[in-house]
Order: C-alpha cells, then structure tokens, then sequence
C-alpha cells in the first residue's frame, strides 16, 4: 500500500540508553510537546509513537547482573551499581551487534512496516544509541528493491530521519557503519538530519574514555556518487546543559523542534 502524503505524518521515535522498562518511556510524547511548542496556532497534523525495545535489553542483562553478584561476593567488596550495568549492557548491545540488537532491529523494521501499511508518511526520530538502530534498518530496508524508488516517495517506509544525540560518528560504530545504503539513479533525496551539542559526552565520545571526534557525521557518510541518494546535515546546537545533562536535553531545544516540522512538511 503506497503512502498517502493526505493523512497525518507518524513521527516515530526510537530511544537510546534507558533506565528502568518500556511502561517508563515517554520521548514519544516529549517530541508531541516540542513540536507543539513551534506550530503555535498553525494547524498541522501529526501524531507520535514510541518504538520501546528497554524490556527486551532487560531480559538479556541479567548476566551483566550475575557478575555484578560475583563481584560483590569477592573479598574487597567491588560492586557496580545497577544503573551502571543497565546503561553498559545497552552499549555492549549495539557495539558488539549480539543477538539482542538483531531482535530489536527486527522489532523496528516491524514497526515500520506496520505505519508504512497503514497509508501514514513516517519519519524517525531517534536518539542516543537508538540513532545506531535506526540507522541499520532504515539501510536494510533500502536494500529491499520492492521500496525507496528514487522517482516516488510514494513507496518510502521511512520519508526522512533525525538523529540527537547520536555516537554513530564515533570509531566503536564505524566499522560496520561507514556507508550508507545508496538508492541508485532518480530525483528524489533521503534527508538525514543530526543534531549534536558538543558538551554531549555521547556524542564526542568522552563518556566511552575516546578522543573527541564523533562531532559531524557528515563527512563519514558522503560519497561522491551520483547514486547515493542521502542529503545529510550535521546541526550544532547548544542546549544549555553540561555533560550526562546535555544528553538528554535535546527534547527541549526549540531549534530542534524546527528541524523535526521543517522534515515532515516539505
């Protein structure tokens, strides 16, 4: 079923990094208020919806808990908090490409394909490691030859992405992510847009003890060729905020949210 550009656009947002389970998760509707906040009194229609994969993270950590309990059973008492491990078996997810990272790249791809059905134009809105997820399926969806016609967006699951916060630009991701998937001759362009504050230690990868070089993703990803089919942008922003703060305050920046209507209305 071919997109109707006539009924409301879908933002999906795909988080990163969480604490806690799936009931906890509410960027779907942070991204609702900020976008809210930009339109005023023009009518727009959209809605959002929240690809939640923490429960399936969850369930494979536990043995990240059972060493944790190995741990403290040692002599000098060495104990990582609980908060520590959820955050770094989320990390070791996504970098070593385990199993668990394929089932919830299977479960986005679903995702998608269940809005794409449904007629609504999608676009994603993906932060933090969420932004390494959806930048894997939107590729493996484009390599699928029954979607993304160059000529018609018409058959596009994904019309645009926007990633905050993301550490896709830094060395531990680029091995396996140093290309995008190009969509062969035609008019039409993918937009990508990646918002980025440079006190964000995710995103110039202080917080994973690397130099700062994961800033601009731009340059990873352009080719000069013809076929690539991607328009992609690198945004500076400054959101006020310090360190683990500046992380997760992109929800906030009206710059942001500009961004977000300026995709999903052109």
């Amino acid at each position: 079923m071919p997109v109707d550009p006539t009924k409301p656009r879908t933002i999906l947002v795909v988080h990163g990094v969480q604490t806690g389970n799936n009931s906890e998760l509410n960027q779907d509707q942070l991204i609702a208020d900020l976008l809210k906040s930009r339109l005023g009194n023009m009518h727009f229609q959209f809605k959002t919806d929240l690809y939640r994969y923490e429960d399936i993270n969850d369930q494979a950590k536990q043995k990240f808990f059972k060493l944790n309990q190995l741990f403290t059973s040692l002599p000098i008492g060495l104990s990582l908090p609980d908060v520590a491990l959820d955050l770094i078996g989320d990390v070791v997810s996504a970098r070593l490409d385990t199993s668990t990272a394929a089932q919830i790249r299977q479960g986005l791809k679903e995702k998608i394909l269940e809005i794409f059905a449904s007629g609504s134009p999608c676009y994603i809105v993906a932060h933090s490691l969420g932004s390494i997820y959806a930048f894997d399926v939107i590729n493996e969806l484009m390599a699928d030859k029954q979607f993304f016609d160059r000529n018609s967006r018409k058959i596009w699951p994904v019309q645009g992405l926007i990633t905050i916060g993301s550490p896709i630009g830094l060395a531990m991701f680029k091995k396996v992510r140093n290309k995008v998937q190009e969509l062969g001759e035609g008019t039409k362009l993918f937009r990508w847009i990646n918002y980025w504050d440079r006190n964000d230690p995710v995103v110039s990868g202080q917080i994973f003890g690397q130099n700062l070089s994961g800033f601009e993703i731009a340059e990873n990803f352009r080719t000069d060729s013809p076929q690539m089919g991607w328009v992609i942008r690198d945004k500076v922003v400054d959101t006020g905020k310090a360190w683990l703060m500046a992380h997760v305050a992109y929800w906030e920046v009206p710059v942001v949210g500009d961004g977000i209507f300026e995709l999903v209305t052109n």
